[in-house]
């Protein structure tokens, strides 16, 4: 009757599974250094697409958000700035009030001229030269297309956008007349000048202000959905440390024990040679 010896069949197949228990360590050791679930597109390639989707997304959603306070921080250098330019106006008002009075001569309106016109001037450099990482705001030539309209890319997507718009502040384009108090009767058609001049300037304030508003409840809507893509993220990529760890010490254990029993396999091949010897 005849015999066969397959332990070097049964040496093979520890050493299979040896390798692969080794192999599975190996992953979990991985996953365990790194804090990833998925350290190879080979783990779980739709996976990784749809995490690395969510990674680009919560990328975009933190840009987005420092560039809606970069745009926060132009219109509080604007405002500042038209700040400054309305109580310019309100004191030429109240020199053309002075101007106004019946018991002034000629002589004592010029000096009260000339200080209008100095502070006039000094409104103009406002308007001229406030400026945000060298853009002008007040002279109406800001903004990407040059008209004052500045556009801030408030989300993660194309078209996730906010604009305001800044007009022109020169004392051309605000004052509708020249301001003249060398006269009792021109400087009372001056008020009229003046206020609106000054309603402008207030209407452009508050633009901005409504604009800033609109900006911080963007921010805080986008810092809502970045933390919840963020923890979607989190749930693809992210190890469950004991499950890990449990599944770490069975592979180790089970490569072990391959280990083990392909000697085992290979020593009773050994010992059933030496019986023909």
């Amino acid at each position: 009757m005849g015999f066969s010896i397959n332990t070097n069949i049964n040496a093979m197949t520890a050493n299979l599974h040896s390798t692969l228990n080794s192999m599975n360590a190996d992953r979990s050791l991985g996953a365990l250094s790194s804090g990833s679930s998925i350290n190879s597109a080979a783990y779980n390639a739709s996976g990784l697409g749809i995490a690395n989707q969510l990674s680009a997304q919560v990328s975009g959603l933190g840009q987005s958000i420092m560039n809606a306070n970069d745009s926060i921080g132009l219109i509080q250098v604007a405002d500042g700035g038209l700040q400054g330019y309305q109580n310019i106006l309100q004191d030429v008002r109240v020199l053309t009030l002075q101007a106004s009075n019946g018991t002034l001569n000629d002589d004592q309106r010029a000096f009260i001229q000339q200080e209008i016109d100095t502070l006039l001037e000094a409104a103009d450099d406002i308007a001229q030269n406030t400026q945000y990482n060298g853009i002008n705001l007040l002279d109406g030539s800001g903004g990407s297309s040059g008209d004052g309209t500045f556009v801030t890319q408030s989300g993660a997507n194309a078209g996730n956008e906010q604009s305001v718009t800044i007009g022109d502040a020169q004392t051309s384009s605000i004052l509708s007349a020249t301001i003249d108090v060398t006269t009792q009767a021109n400087a009372s058609s001056s008020l009229d000048t003046l206020d609106e001049a000054i309603e402008s300037i207030g209407s452009m304030r508050a633009d901005l202000g409504a604009a800033q508003n609109q900006l911080m409840s963007s921010i805080r809507n986008t810092s809502v959905t970045q933390i919840n893509v963020a923890a979607a993220e989190s749930q693809i990529m992210d190890i469950d440390f004991a499950a890990e760890s449990a599944n770490f010490s069975q592979a180790n254990l089970r490569a072990q024990i391959g280990s083990f029993a392909q000697a085992q396999a290979n020593a009773s091949a050994a010992s059933v040679t030496n019986l023909f010897r």
